[in-house]
């Protein structure tokens, strides 16, 4: 994590950054003839002054090398090992930096490179394929412990940052090229561009949105039907969330719930669908006397939080919704990181009268040993093994999935069903409920309304 010290007193590392420091540093052992060394304050300090000498045509630049493995490097040698470990890095770095004003340590796993004057990418680069080389090569540690770290650089120039641009700015910039070189296999140098830039301020921009619409309720819930499939009738509805942006129009759930994620805001989602869907398939279920059933799709971060199944417990309450009508639908990638806490969270919730339900199953490489593990309820079968291809073969691998939750004692249902041939191969298997398009694509509430009162000729079981 970046710091810098609010006192204005400096967390001295390494060399003194010029004369015009204001003081001598020690210097880091091992970097004699290299760059000063200075912490993030001092960089911001000297990136402010190279901006200001833009004007006279020089073009400032900064490089920021950000480190990965530190954190397992804590957690195996404890705090000492990694200081030891940041120190090696630190002097071989500041030994690879010549003529350069400034390098920083940004934290325990970041350092920066100012250059005042960068006239071509070619010597930026030079210097972090240098960096890289030097970060990745095997410390061993003096409790004999060999460490390898991987290193992703990423360097941004001030004319693509802009004429606007300040130090924040312009470490922002660096930053997001180094996730860039980490996102595409990390031991990579990228070079931040405007359109990088553009991506991630849309990205700000519809983060804040998305919390906006969150508190004022500008999100909708969408219903698409489950059926029998041997009729159409309804038994229930998959909830899904939705969410129409005043300027970027239909921002779909694999863009925006990926955002509530990062930003924070997953819980306070699942709440809404939640609360909202459990309160509209009541009002159904009264006015029709039949007891359809509600599937909510629950992530990996909602299933982690200390307070989930509280709060489901508080929206079956206030929507007056039985509790064997609401499905949790769980895919098998939310639970494989900490299958123990999630065997923990579904035996609370069966407590409660809560079923789950196993999206997407048989995707995964141990998909039966962990729904055995869990005890879901509910198999969804995952769509691929409708979709075109070689068609023996995909339907003996359906009937297999198929037999493999019958034996197990759970309902099977089929998603993603688009036609006539799709419907018949799940039946002729003995798979009875399902959805898709062939029924209904998401409708509105009103819309969910009115093909619920043409198509309820059975009740769910």
């Amino acid at each position: 994590m970046r710091k810098i010290d609010s006192s204005g007193n400096r967390a001295v590392l390494g060399l003194a950054a010029d004369s015009g420091s204001g003081g001598s540093e020690p210097s880091v052992p091992g970097a004699s003839g290299g760059a000063k060394v200075c912490d993030q304050a001092i960089l911001v300090e000297r990136c402010a002054a190279a901006i200001g000498e833009a004007a006279k045509g020089k073009t400032p630049a900064l490089l920021v090398v950000a480190l990965g493995g530190v954190q397992v490097a804590r957690d195996t040698g404890g705090h000492t090992a990694v200081d030891e470990l940041l120190g090696v890095i630190t002097s071989r770095l500041a030994g690879e930096v010549h003529g350069l004003s400034c390098l920083a340590r940004l934290g325990d796993d970041e350092f920066g490179v100012l250059f005042d004057h960068l006239p071509t990418t070619i010597v930026a680069m030079d210097v972090a394929r240098r960096m890289m080389s030097a970060a990745t090569a095997p410390v061993t540690l003096s409790s004999q412990r060999r460490v390898e770290l991987s290193a992703s650089c990423g360097l941004a120039t001030w004319r693509v940052v802009g004429p606007n641009a300040d130090p924040a700015a312009m470490l922002r910039a660096a930053d997001l090229a180094a996730r860039e070189a980490r996102r595409t296999g990390r031991n990579r140098v990228e070079v931040c561009t405007r359109e990088m830039i553009g991506r991630a301020d849309e990205k700000a921009e519809i983060g804040r949105d998305l919390r906006r619409a969150l508190s004022d309720q500008g999100l909708g819930v969408c219903y698409q039907p489950l059926v029998d499939i041997r009729d159409g009738s309804v038994l229930g509805f998959e909830a899904l969330v939705r969410w129409s942006h005043p300027v970027h129009g239909q921002v779909p759930p694999s863009r925006f719930v990926p955002l509530a994620e990062e930003f924070g805001l997953i819980s306070e989602l699942g709440r809404v669908v939640l609360s909202t869907s459990t309160a509209q398939v009541q009002e159904w279920s009264a006015a029709l006397g039949v007891p359809l059933t509600v599937h909510v799709n629950v992530s990996g971060l909602d299933l982690a939080a200390d307070g989930f199944v509280d709060m489901v417990a508080g929206c079956l309450e206030a929507s007056g919704l039985s509790p064997f009508q609401l499905v949790l639908e769980v895919t098998e990638s939310a639970v494989i990181p900490d299958l123990d806490a999630a065997k923990e969270k579904f035996a609370r919730l069966r407590n409660l009268g809560v079923r789950i339900a196993m999206d997407d199953f048989g995707t995964g490489r141990s998909s039966v040993a962990h729904v055995q593990a869990l005890s879901v309820d509910i198999l969804k079968v995952d769509r691929s093994y409708l979709e075109d291809g070689d068609a023996d073969h995909n339907e003996d691998l359906l009937q297999g999935v198929i037999a493999v939750g019958k034996a197990l004692g759970m309902q099977v249902y089929g998603e993603g069903i688009e036609d006539e041939t799709q419907r018949s191969l799940l039946a002729k298997h003995g798979c009875t409920v399902g959805q898709g398009y062939l029924f209904s694509q998401p409708l509105t509430a009103q819309a969910a309304s009115t093909y619920l009162r043409s198509n309820l000729t059975a009740v769910a079981g």
